[in-house]
């Protein structure tokens, strides 16, 4: 089975988390710029995956969090800035219900055909999705990459994201074993 170097693994950097809707997050504007300058980067064997949730109007989540992202809706749809980097790397787009990308996904066969060398994790939220699938690769025994200045997470009551984000990113890397950098130079 051929090795790719690397996978990019995009998680919600989509409008629904950004601009648009419920749970956008105006945090997320910091990293979109260090997401491009990640695809500046691209070698040729670099292939790319976007994780973005896209849940049923009726989603048992919504029973903890607003309505958000529903299937069909412009809150699905990759952010702007990072449409024409994706479509130049033939990116791939999966759709998923729940905090990991691995649920119910074809996210483990892809990975298992590319096979990479590392997959580096970039997007929102740090402590819920990001944290999930993390621990997923890592349960699958891959190398993980997490770039400080590309990953996110929001501001609310009880929710301060400098603390949330810094915990999350300690767990991965103390726990989980992921190497977290502050940027992929």
């Amino acid at each position: 089975m051929a090795k790719v170097e690397r996978v990019k693994l995009l998680i919600d950097t989509i409008k629904g988390f950004h601009n648009i809707g419920n749970l956008a997050n105006p945090r997320m504007a910091n990293i979109i710029p260090n997401i491009v300058k990640l695809f500046e980067k691209d070698e040729p064997s670099d292939r790319t995956v976007l994780l973005g949730d896209c849940h049923d109007p009726d989603d048992e989540e919504f029973k903890m969090f607003p309505r958000h992202c529903v299937g069909g809706t412009e809150e699905t749809k990759i952010i702007d800035e990072l449409l024409i980097p994706f479509v130049k790397a033939r990116g791939t787009y999966i759709p998923k219900t729940r905090y990991s990308g691995f649920f119910n996904t074809e996210l483990g066969l892809i990975l298992e055909v590319l096979n990479p060398e590392q997959v580096v994790v970039v997007g929102v939220c740090t402590d819920i999705c990001i944290l999930h699938t993390v621990a997923d690769l890592r349960n699958r025994d891959y190398k993980v990459i997490i770039p400080r200045d590309c990953v996110e997470t929001f501001d609310a009551p009880n929710h301060p994201a400098n603390q949330h984000n810094q915990w999350a990113l300690n767990h991965m890397h103390y726990i989980l074993g992921a190497i977290v950098v502050d940027h992929i130079k």
